[in-house]
């Protein structure tokens, strides 16, 4: 994931025109989020009447196919990096990083989106055990719930043009953690069903509006490593979900989740009226 990831975000950008890379990206997230809509709800069924082997042999199955389909793709324009050491070009690029504000800030505060939102998603199975009292096949309706938002949010970026971006980046993340701030201390499974919807919107907001920033202001030759240091959110995820996961213990899953994002609010907040750069980039 850590190889592939980086590699099919940083190609959008050399298939279309930089106006059309927020549409570009939009409509890559809109094919994402319509498998988030159909797939978890399916797999919960299938969980219920065949059992979880079935369900990862079939995924695994699914993996093998993208590999075939995978060859068939055209090579893509590439920077000439000939004589330079792998080591060499990791150093280039964090340099580079660190030495642009602007990416270095969008980065930033994107990682920090995800270390406070994203363990909702790992603790969902307590959630819906323990406080909504489903069982799977809810709970994969839960998840395909949040693609609908995510797919409305996708379609609604598609069509917008490439102006305030940086507002709608940090109007995404304010949204995200204030409607999940509410979803974690929420005990009805439709009131939890409707938020949701709210969750996959701003979710997807954040993850589109921050990917086609990068891209939009980075310079050609470092947009893969620059990629793969946003797709590092895959690991970073971790690290929230292991605290999410330490606090759950010491105060419940419900203010452990909820804590997170009130603290996502508030940083949002922060973020909104302390950091101009941000708020200007279109």
């Amino acid at each position: 994931m850590g190889l592939m990831m980086p590699s099919r975000q940083a190609i959008i950008a050399e298939i279309v025109s930089a106006e059309q890379l927020m549409n570009a990206v939009a409509l890559n997230a809109l094919g994402m989020n319509l498998l988030r809509f159909f797939m978890p709800a399916l797999a919960g069924f299938l969980i219920d009447f065949y059992g979880f082997d079935f369900v990862y042999y079939t995924m695994a199955g699914m993996y093998l196919m993208a590999v075939i389909f995978i060859a068939f793709m055209p090579t893509a324009r590439t920077i000439n990096m000939r004589g330079h050491s792998a080591l060499t070009d990791i150093k280039d690029g964090l340099r580079y990083v660190l030495h642009e504000p602007t990416i270095l800030l969008i980065l930033s505060f994107t990682l920090v989106i995800v270390v406070l939102s994203r363990p909702y998603q790992f603790l969902l199975p307590v959630f819906t055990e323990d406080i909504l009292k489903v069982g799977a096949t809810e709970m994969g309706v839960l998840l395909s719930v949040s693609g609908i938002g995510a797919m409305i949010g996708s379609i609604l970026l598609a069509s917008l043009p490439n102006r305030k971006r940086g507002i709608m980046l940090l109007s995404s993340s304010l949204l995200l953690g204030s409607i999940l701030t509410i979803f974690a201390f929420s005990q009805s499974w439709h009131l939890s069903l409707i938020l949701i919807i709210f969750v996959g919107f701003g979710d997807t907001g954040r993850m589109t509006l921050a990917n086609t920033l990068l891209q939009y202001y980075v310079d050609d030759e470092y947009r893969g490593r620059v990629m793969s240091i946003l797709m590092m959110e895959f690991g970073i995820m971790s690290i929230g979900t292991f605290l999410a996961g330490l606090l759950a213990e010491v105060i419940g899953v419900q203010w452990s989740v909820g804590g997170l994002a009130i603290g996502l609010t508030f940083i949002s907040i922060i973020v909104l009226f302390a950091t101009r750069r941000l708020r200007q980039l279109e």
